[in-house]
């Protein structure tokens, strides 16, 4: 009792004080966590707008661009504001040939090809090039369809050097092509399997098929859907069976929040919290490289009737 007398009026007692420490303490912890989850959520908001889209053609003299802003505006429109537009790559740099070059049409005073090849890409795309004439999206869809038999000897000696010519497609072409005829097959067989055709000049595939024209879109590249064109159907369901499992789902449901123009080679999770096609097959992350072959990373050669391991 005297003791609690002699106490000054003033004086606060230590349990109380620590108290009081606490919960400045925990509000100081929460204060600071609410202000990092709103900036998240701004970064997040912000890595969802849409890039802004420049025409690099805009004021462009060019007489490609004058001629087809009249005739097909679309595709001016659409390589305007692609990257390759931006790197400054003209119409000429993958149209025009010279008059001799296989494949070549006269038009508006020079030559052109209508549809540039593989050997027109290669030109600043090597590597990727390379990739793709090692794939089963090369040579072996082609001869899947249609067997060897109008293959060139350098076309020959291009197929053998690919890993999956030692399973000899020519021997388990689908025989369904030349049951159909000319006037199915052009529809349910050619348009996806061309990717592997040779064109007039002997080079090989169609790079079009994957990278549609003429903005070269890399998240049009990169989306299912993409794949979607051939991968479909009860004699190849890819698509079907991605769509049903948790990373199709995940890119049904939330795909529209993903980062489709990463640069190559620097996707994360961050970008891509599930998988895709090329997530799995093309892209490149962390210390894979990308690649245009797109079977390089399959364990098992798929199409034949009974499944062997790849090399």
């Amino acid at each position: 009792m005297t003791d609690h007398l002699n106490t000054p009026p003033n004086h606060i007692p230590g349990w109380l004080t620590a108290g009081r420490v606490l919960i400045i303490g925990l509000v100081g912890v929460i204060i600071v966590i609410g202000l990092i989850l709103i900036v998240m959520a701004i970064g997040d908001e912000q890595a969802r707008e849409p890039e802004v889209r420049v025409d690099a053609l805009a004021g462009s003299r060019n007489e490609c661009v004058t001629c087809h802003r009249r005739t097909t505006p679309g595709i001016v429109e659409q390589y305007g504001h692609s990257t390759m537009a931006a790197a400054e790559v003209s119409c000429e740099n993958c149209h025009e040939v010279r008059a001799d070059y296989p494949g070549a049409v006269e038009h508006e005073g020079t030559y052109v090809l209508r549809t540039p090849t593989t050997a027109m890409c290669e030109t600043c795309h090597t590597a990727e090039v390379r990739q793709f004439y090692q794939s089963r999206h090369s040579i072996p869809a082609y001869a899947a369809m249609v067997g060897l038999e109008g293959l060139t000897d350098d076309q020959l000696v291009r197929y053998n050097a690919i890993p999956e010519a030692a399973v000899k497609p020519n021997e388990q072409r689908n025989a369904l092509y030349h049951i159909e005829g000319p006037d199915i097959t052009r529809f349910a067989c050619e348009a996806c399997h061309n990717i592997g055709a040779p064109a007039p000049d002997g080079s090989i595939g169609q790079c079009q098929k994957c990278h549609l024209r003429h903005e070269f879109s890399r998240e049009q590249a990169r989306k299912p859907e993409t794949c979607n064109a051939c991968h479909i159907g009860p004699d190849h369901p890819q698509w079907e069976i991605y769509q049903e499992s948790p990373h199709g789902i995940a890119y049904m449901t939330m795909g529209h929040t993903w980062n489709w123009n990463a640069a190559a080679g620097t996707l994360t999770v961050n970008d891509f919290p599930a998988a895709t096609c090329a997530i799995c097959h093309m892209s490149g992350f962390g210390a894979t490289g990308t690649t245009h072959d797109v079977g390089d990373r399959l364990t098992w050669y798929l199409f034949q009737p009974i499944s062997e391991r790849r090399p």
